[in-house]
Parts: structure tokens; sequence; C-alpha cells
């Protein structure tokens, strides 16, 4: 893995303690512009089945640098308790911004997949709290726009074929097939692990619209797109962030899951994005 090796109590408990307390760093009570060298303090939102935990090569390394980090368990995931079929898109929101009304300083706040849509709507709700969006291979759909239709409409990712649909109103993904659409460049340790974690999500999370306005627009957005991802197919992503222009586009050479495949590049390109 890298050079890390963990349990899988290790693993869940490093996802806990980022979804509680973040690594390093401390906060800053100041409001004074920040120079583009300084450290930041990064808030890290998994995408749909995942948690926290899936941050647990890149959180380390970011904090290394000298960075804060946060990384939070949306409602239903991770070490989260919540019943998967009742979160809404609004729930995941009040999540993440109940989280940055507790703290003093403006983030960057990094997007992992579906957590585009809503770290989107973080932002529109408190753009004075987002420094910048970072669309970590992720959905940067319009206002109106929803996971479920452009996952549908993305004729080159593997995941709408293999989406299983429960009775109870969740969605998981086929088991067998979870290596091809999340990481085929990932080793077979972080595969088993991440298996072993993955949970069901609810139907609402990906039909509920994304809602955003002037605020969203106000922020300063970066997207870093995969290369080799077959979950959210490379042509969407150039699609999303032409239709919707970033400041800048980076790239990595990877599968949908670039933290656990290649964590040295994503804390490169948040470094990058943190100093621009």
């Amino acid at each position: 893995m890298g050079g890390t090796d963990i349990s899988r109590r290790g693993f869940v408990g490093l996802g806990a303690a980022l979804a509680i307390g973040g690594l390093a760093g401390r906060r800053d009570a100041e409001a004074a512009p920040r120079r583009a060298d300084a450290p930041r303090h990064f808030v890290l939102i998994h995408g749909a089945w995942h948690g926290a935990w899936c941050w647990y090569k890149v959180a380390p390394l970011l904090a290394r640098i000298g960075h804060q980090v946060s990384a939070l368990d949306l409602p239903s995931a991770g070490i989260d308790g919540t019943p998967p079929a009742g979160v809404t898109l609004q729930a995941q929101v009040d999540r993440v911004v109940t989280f940055l009304d507790s703290i003093a300083e403006p983030v960057v706040l990094v997007g992992h997949s579906a957590a585009g849509g809503v770290v989107s709507m973080v932002a529109d709700a408190r753009p004075e709290r987002v420094e910048k969006l970072v669309y970590l291979t992720a959905f940067l759909l319009p206002n109106g726009g929803s996971v479920a239709t452009a996952t549908l409409a993305d004729t080159g990712s593997l995941a709408p074929a293999h989406l299983v649909f429960g009775a109870d109103g969740t969605i998981d993904v086929d088991r067998a097939f979870r290596r091809d659409i999340f990481y085929g460049q990932c080793d077979d340790r972080d595969v088993t692990l991440a298996q072993s974690l993955l949970k069901p999500i609810g139907v609402r999370t990906t039909i509920d619209a994304i809602v955003t306005g002037a605020a969203f627009e106000s922020v300063r957005r970066f997207y870093v797109t995969c290369l080799h991802d077959h979950a959210i197919s490379p042509a969407l992503q150039r699609q999303m962030y032409t239709a919707l222009p970033c400041e800048q586009v980076l790239s990595i050479g990877s599968d949908h899951s670039p933290f656990l495949s290649h964590p040295t590049a994503v804390v490169r390109a948040l470094a990058t994005i943190a100093r621009a």
C-alpha cells in the first residue's frame, strides 16, 4: 500500500479521528487574508458509498506539509449510524455546513465524486466559509442538475449497469464490479479494505436537485480530473468543467480513487491549489 500498512480497525479508527477532530494545525481566529504559501485547512468530503476513511493516505500527507485536515462522514456513511434510506442531499449539505460553522477560518473544501453536488451547495450556503472549492473527479453540475441524471447520461461510465437498488430506498454497487468501477489501479489490500467498508446510500442523495445561485458562483473553484476513471468518465468530467469553468484544471493519471491509488499526486494537486 505504497509503504502504508494498516489494519481494518486502524483504518476505521483513523476515519473516526478525522471525522471528529481533523489532523494537525489549529484554528486561527484571525480573518485577515493569508499568504499564498500559508497553511490551509482542508475539509475532505467523500463520495457515494465511501466515508471519511477513504482519505487515510491523503490526510497525513497533507498534515505532514503543514496543513490542517478534517474529513467528515456524511449522514449514514463511515461510522455514522443514520439509516441511509432517509438521507437527503440537503442533509448531507447540512452536515458540512454545521462543521464549517463550528470553526474559525475559511477552508479549502474538497469534494470527491458524488460529493461535488454537496460542496457546491455548501459553498452557496456559506460562501464566506469556503476559500476555494476543489472537485476531485467529482460532479460539477448546474443549478437543477442531479447526480442520477448525470450518471445515467454518462456512456463512458461502468457504474450505471452495476447498481443494485434495494426495496428500502437504497442503492449499492455490485461487489463483483467495484474494483473495475472504483479501484482499477489500487492494490489488493486497499481493495479488500474498501470492500469491507463501503455502505449503501439513499436514493434521495442522487436524485435530489442541486440548488445553487450567485453565492456559489462567487467562490473560486478548481477541478482535478482523473484520466482513467471508470465511474465518472473523463469525457463527462471535461464536459462539466467546460460548462462551469474552473480557475484551474489539474490532471492525475488515475482511476476513480486517487486517494488510494495515487495519494501523493492528490496531495501535490491540492498543495498547488492551496498556493493559487
